[in-house]
């Protein structure tokens, strides 16, 4: 395992990293917008190796954009392992295994911005 410090929202970040076996983005989708967040979505085939696991957090106060994200992994290659959202709390988790065809790390630049 790498870790390293870096812009998690820059591409450049991960010149050398993927394709990866796993992508955790806790923390990430409730601190950016919901236009970042679809374009996140997107950009995720260009960091994953075949059959990847993407591992998302993200709040389900309103308005709850779970459903939406869950549609978006989706469309993009991520066939659904798990989805835990407990009732009575906020916090969800999504668990989302790539079956579709990784992609060259090609985009560049920033794909999204923190809020804060």
């Amino acid at each position: 395992m790498t870790v390293r410090q870096a812009d998690a929202g820059d591409l450049t970040s991960y010149r050398d990293a993927v394709p990866a076996d796993l992508v955790l983005m806790a923390g990430v989708l409730g601190n950016i917008s919901d236009a970042d967040i679809r374009a996140t979505v997107r950009v995720l085939p260009q960091l994953c190796a075949a059959g990847a696991t993407v591992v998302w957090t993200r709040s389900r106060r309103p308005p709850d954009l779970t459903p939406d994200i869950r549609t978006w992994m989706s469309a993009a290659g991520f066939a659904e392992r798990e989805f835990t959202a407990p009732e009575g709390e906020l916090f969800s988790v999504g668990v989302h295994r790539f079956t579709g065809t990784p992609q060259p790390l090609t985009t560049t630049g920033k794909f999204f911005q923190f809020l804060f």
